[in-house]
């Protein structure tokens, strides 16, 4: 199975840290700001709780499972199908038949940008499939195979046999 680049933990590091930071400046100020300006002093042990429950679960989110992602996540390229492994908790593994891809887009944000990595986006008919954090290079190769694979398919006679 092959990896993706080791700059994805930055890449999910960053970006959900960007996402949870609303979360961790609410409980700052919720422990600076006095009790009597919530009216009740429960309502600010409701509230610092509540949000040090949120915080705790974004903490684990954005810090471990980065780790768990690297190390879970690739993908293979096969003679009729690629194979995408994915999830953390819940383990899937999408086979993508190499003769239903109707076409393929790198994608590259600019947070990708900046830790050089890039998403792979597969359509076909009924859906579409993302690989993110392969390295520039991995995916223009990795869209070269797939296209000659593809190409293949079509010159022989197993696409006359599909389409009656």
């Amino acid at each position: 199975m092959d990896r993706l680049n080791k700059n994805i933990n930055k890449y999910h590091f960053t970006v959900r840290t960007i996402g949870a930071s609303p979360f961790y400046i609410s409980l700052i100020f919720s422990l600076i700001i006095p009790k009597d300006d919530f009216g009740l002093p429960a309502v600010k042990y409701f509230v610092v709780g509540f949000l040090s429950i949120i915080v705790l679960i974004l903490i684990v989110f954005n810090f471990v499972l980065p780790f768990f992602i690297y190390s879970l996540y690739g993908y293979e390229l096969h003679e009729e199908y690629i194979m995408i492994k994915k999830g953390v908790l819940f383990r899937v593994n999408d086979y993508i038949p190499i003769k239903r891809i109707q076409h393929i887009e790198k994608i590259q944000g600019p947070v990708q940008s900046l830790f050089k990595i890039t998403a792979l986006q597969i359509f076909t008919a009924g859906s579409n499939n993302f690989l993110i954090g392969l390295s520039e290079a991995t995916v223009t190769e990795l869209v070269h195979k797939i296209r000659e694979k593809l190409q293949v398919y079509l010159d022989s006679d197993e696409v006359t046999k599909d389409e009656s």
